[in-house]
């Protein structure tokens, strides 16, 4: 018995080892899973933050689905201008990217726009997010898909598309790569187009119209070897802009592929002496003012001197001339005889009531303010009279000159179509009879004036040629001409008002040395007026007399 009691000491000595081993391993073990769940709290707590508050700019980090509704752009007759589309755009993870240099070949193999060593750069980068290109088509998006390339994913986000391209570029204008209004009516009307679920916005222009006065006014400015064109159509009545043209354009698809003067709106932002199309309002600031009238003869076939200056007429006449033939004959000496009648004062009052002393009040942001004199004294009366010496844009000649026209109110003009909610604002800037006097001599100056080619049998036209030299060095350069005509149809009437613009038509075959406008702006607007009169309601003339027909024009033009 003595002899056990050791081994059974012993025994249990062991057993107590293990047990304490067995106790100190379930502790630790404890402490793991007790740890492992305070680890696995703090990242759902923190992940639950992220997901719910943090800022929108860590978005970017997690890009998925970007849908943003922007409304579409139409025409007058609903022809569609702007829309949004579905589009794929590539962005890479950088730190899943395996080899950035065989990558950035690939990607560059497929899409040759993209800069290899400028993309090797960025999937370089210890970063989570990288952009690589937006606005990929399916096409597209299905190649670089099929490189089966590590870390490069796809975000599917709104594209504005512009379907008819250069078309009413400078109009429709564009918006940037986060579909925000950049130029154009995009800009001017942004956040009525952003609203959810806004209908499409209606233009008053009609692409019809557009499209031919585009391609007659590219014809010309390619014939005549012009820098720039740019032509307005305008609905007198209305105010509304038929057509508005600016050359050279741009696909407002990819407006950063092309120069800023392509972008530039020559027709609503570039300021000209104009030249003689000022002629009409001179005109009829006299004849509302009563300082002349249609009986009086002036002597125009004499020199004539105001202050230090001759007054030159580029073709005199050799007998004087009354106010319609003045007007025919372009005569600056005429003209100037005028002014001087209706003094600065009440020049300056008829010429800011016409609202060439501002910008023209339409909705885009590209509408320029004229360049007026510092001093406008005896000088300046004169030379502005004739269209040098006061710097307009070709919009705000057209809306004056309609102004004039339209039984003499004033209209403000518009891109958007009239509506019921969109009515026409008018004011009165000349008498009915003032207006009457100037629809009949505007005639004779296409009849048997400087405008006889711009004479389309059917549609009476009026207008006013315009050739100005440019100002250089302190004067003017004669050898640099911005020639102009300004047409209205019809003469029974009158509903359209157009303006013509080329800056610095060259000489060509057939103008026998000459580039003014006689030769070159007035014929192209002949063309325009052939090509838009069949497509405009209204536009056709009546014959002297027939009462019947002016009516029936009369309630054609007011549907």
């Amino acid at each position: 018995m003595t002899s056990l009691q050791p081994q059974n000491s012993r025994t249990m000595q062991v057993a107590d080892d293990e047990s304490e081993a067995v106790s100190e391993g379930r502790i630790r073990i404890r402490i793991g899973m007790v740890a492992y769940l305070l680890v696995l709290g703090l990242v759902i707590v923190r992940l639950a933050e992220i997901s719910l508050f943090a800022p929108e700019n860590h978005v970017t980090e997690m890009p998925g689905v970007v849908n943003t509704y922007r409304a579409d752009i139409t025409d007058r007759n609903g022809e569609l201008l702007a829309t949004t589309l579905q589009t794929y755009s590539l962005f890479a993870e950088p730190r899943r990217v395996w080899n950035p240099r065989e990558t950035a070949q690939a990607l560059a193999a497929i899409r040759p726009d993209l800069n290899v060593v400028d993309l090797e750069e960025k999937l370089s980068r210890d970063l989570a997010f990288v952009w690589i290109e937006r606005g990929l088509t399916p096409k597209e998006r299905q190649k670089v898909f099929e490189l089966g390339l590590p870390g490069l994913k796809f975000r599917t986000e709104s594209k504005r598309v512009y379907p008819r391209g250069s078309l009413a570029a400078h109009i429709v204008g564009f918006t940037d790569v986060d579909m925000q209004g950049v130029a154009g009516i995009e800009r001017a009307v942004n956040d009525r187009l952003t609203q959810d679920q806004s209908p499409s916005v209606a233009l008053s222009l009609d692409m019809r119209v557009q499209y031919a006065v585009t391609e007659e006014l590219d014809a010309a400015m390619t014939h005549f070897k012009a820098l720039s064109a740019s032509s307005v159509v305008l609905d007198m009545k209305s105010g509304e802009v038929i057509s508005m043209v600016s050359l050279p354009h741009f696909d407002p698809n990819v407006p950063g592929a092309t120069s800023p003067e392509s972008r530039y709106n020559h027709a609503s932002m570039s300021t000209y002496d104009l030249g003689s199309v000022f002629k009409p309002l001179t005109m009829a600031m006299a004849l509302e003012d009563k300082v002349a009238d249609q009986e009086e003869l002036f002597p125009v076939q004499k020199p004539y001197k105001v202050l230090s200056k001759w007054i030159r007429d580029d073709h005199p006449s050799d007998v004087p001339l009354n106010m319609t033939g003045v007007l025919a004959e372009s005569s600056n000496r005429g003209t100037a005889m005028i002014a001087q009648r209706i003094g600065s004062q009440r020049q300056q009052f008829h010429l800011r009531n016409l609202g060439l002393l501002d910008r023209v009040p339409i909705e885009l942001a590209e509408s320029a303010h004229p360049q007026i004199q510092d001093r406008w004294g005896e000088m300046a009366t004169v030379t502005i009279s004739y269209g040098h010496g006061l710097a307009v844009t070709p919009l705000a000649l057209a809306t004056a000159v309609g102004a004039m026209l339209n039984d003499g109110l004033y209209v403000t003009p518009t891109v958007m179509r009239r509506s019921a909610a969109h009515p026409e604002q008018t004011r009165r800037v000349f008498s009915a009879e003032v207006s009457d006097d100037l629809r009949h001599m505007m005639r004779k100056v296409v009849t048997d004036g400087t405008g006889k080619k711009a004479n389309i049998r059917g549609y009476g036209v009026m207008g006013k040629t315009g050739t100005a030299e440019k100002p250089a060095n302190g004067g003017y350069d004669r050898k640099r001409l911005v020639t102009s005509f300004v047409a209205a149809f019809p003469h029974s009437d009158p509903r359209y008002v157009m303006l013509v613009t080329l800056d610095e038509p060259q000489p060509v075959e057939g103008t026998y040395g000459y580039a003014t406008a006689g030769w070159n702006a007035a014929p192209t607007a002949g063309k325009i007026v052939e090509r838009i009169g069949p497509m405009l309601p209204g536009a056709r003339n009546a014959e002297i007399g027939d009462v019947s027909q002016i009516a029936a024009i009369r309630q054609e033009a007011s549907r």
